[in-house]
This record gives C-alpha cells, sequence and structure tokens, in this order.
C-alpha cells in the first residue's frame, strides 16, 4: 500500500477542479395560489437573494434557435405528486413562469432570466409533467403561416368595376 505525505496530497488535490453546477430557479405565480411557488432542479435547497427554492426533479428543454420570433419552452417535471395535477386541472387563468439560470458559486448573480412565460398548455402521465411555456405576449408569439386567396377568403378582396 502506497501513502502520499500532506505535501504531495495537496499537489495532486490542487490539480482537481470542480466547476460550477448550473441551476434553473423556477417561480410559478398563479391567482389560484396564496403565494408563488419557488423551486430548484437540484437535490438541496438553495437561498437565493433571500428566497428560499425547494428542491424539484425539473429539466428545461429549450427551442432550437433558428433566429425566428421566440418559440415555446419545455419545462418537464418528475416525480409528479397528486397535489401538482389536482392544480393543474383546477386552473382557470394559465400561470406564469419566471425561470433564472444560476451558477453554485454565486447563487445571487442571475445569468439569464426568462421572464415573459405562460403555460400554454399540460400534458400528465404517472411519471411526469410536461408544461409548454410559450410567451405572455400575444406580439411576440409565432402564428400559422399561409396563404389568403381570392376564391377562400372573398371579404378580404374586392375588385373596382
Amino acid at each position: 500500500m502506497t501513502t502520499l505525505s500532506s505535501d504531495a496530497f495537496q499537489e495532486s488535490a490542487s490539480h482537481n477542479i470542480v466547476e460550477p453546477a448550473y441551476l434553473f430557479l423556477l417561480q410559478i405565480n398563479s391567482p389560484q395560489l396564496d403565494e408563488p411557488i419557488f423551486l430548484v432542479n437540484n437535490n438541496e435547497p438553495v437561498v437565493s437573494r433571500g428566497i428560499n427554492y425547494e428542491p424539484f426533479p425539473f429539466e428545461v428543454v429549450l427551442p432550437p434557435d433558428d433566429g425566428q420570433k421566440p418559440q415555446n419552452l419545455k419545462l418537464v417535471t418528475f416525480n409528479v405528486h397528486p397535489e401538482m395535477i389536482n392544480l393543474i386541472r383546477q386552473a382557470v387563468e394559465p400561470p406564469t413562469v419566471l425561470l433564472e439560470l444560476v451558477t453554485s458559486e454565486d447563487l445571487d448573480f442571475v445569468e439569464k432570466r426568462i421572464d415573459f412565460m405562460a403555460v400554454v398548455s399540460a400534458q400528465y402521465d404517472a411519471l411526469n409533467v410536461t408544461f409548454d411555456l410559450a410567451s405572455s405576449s400575444v406580439f411576440s408569439r409565432s402564428t400559422l403561416r399561409g396563404k389568403y386567396t381570392q376564391s377562400e377568403f372573398r371579404g378580404l378582396f374586392f375588385a373596382l368595376t
């Protein structure tokens, strides 16, 4: 069995660089809630800017960056609790979502913030819930593309005779 001196151990340990972890902080607001829900995709609770974020397994699926208008995000939560399903079923107005990206080095510094999203649909099963998030501004949402022809939309066209 080989043993290292304390100097050799310190030298070998100094070469192990630990990268900071990126964490998503999620805030869900809804008129049905007394107060917002604060979640973090981590195994332990974190405190950022004085707010306690509870650990909850979720994943953010970003759309491809194709240079078009902002597209929908997907938020997938795992280990679904029955209370979440009841909240989804009873929602009258869609909840709004604030998503912030921080690092484990500095939890109070927000690297990226997405604060203009609202839940437009939700699908769930026994294992997870998938939320489709779209911009809460109707002016930045993408719309269907198509052509208006005179034969299909006569009210849009007129002829001067």
